[in-house]
């Protein structure tokens, strides 16, 4: 569990998962991914059109947001142990910036400035609760991110896996 590969190999498996959350809105059947057939959107202004349902914003797709970015935190400075903070957090934020782009060149959904924001301190996020890990664990941190990301990526991709053979 101590292995640099194993963290690395995590990671790509995050990254996979991230892709196919945000470009392909989580769909197993090829055949409903649907390029070029929405209207492209870019909301530039911060805020300003998050999720309303029932008239009550919903600040529950910002909390995914965050959610979803900070194991990048967590785990990529155990890949790159070179890299100081701030060039992960860029990396992050180049990251989201470059799915956002996808979303709007391929017009499969909402190119939001909010979203750039909510990701970008996810990483935050996560590299505040490396940290922490850090102080509280310290010659276990690898062993103990390596083995909740086997278990969270293992379970996702099992569970996609399924979706794919039933044809959901």
């Amino acid at each position: 569990m101590q292995s640099a590969k194993l963290t690395r190999f995590i990671v790509c498996v995050y990254l996979l998962l991230l892709t196919w959350g945000i470009l392909f809105k989580f769909e197993t059947q090829l055949e409903y991914i649907s390029f070029f057939v929405h209207d492209r959107n870019i909301n530039w202004i911060p805020f300003s059109s998050p999720m309303v349902v029932n008239g009550d914003v919903a600040a529950s797709e910002m909390v995914f947001n965050i959610l979803c970015f900070m194991p990048y935190g967590v785990a990529v400075p155990l890949v790159k142990e070179s890299w100081p903070d701030r060039k992960i957090i860029l990396s992050g934020f180049l990251l989201s910036l470059c799915y956002e782009v996808l979303q709007f060149i391929l017009a499969i959904g909402n190119a939001d400035v909010t979203d750039l924001f909510m990701n970008t301190l996810g990483v935050m996020c996560g590299l505040g609760l490396l940290a922490l890990m850090r102080k509280l664990f310290p010659t276990k941190v690898r062993q103990i991110v390596n083995l909740i990301g086997l278990n969270l990526g293992g379970l996702a991709l099992i569970i996609l896996a399924i979706l794919f053979i039933l044809g959901i």
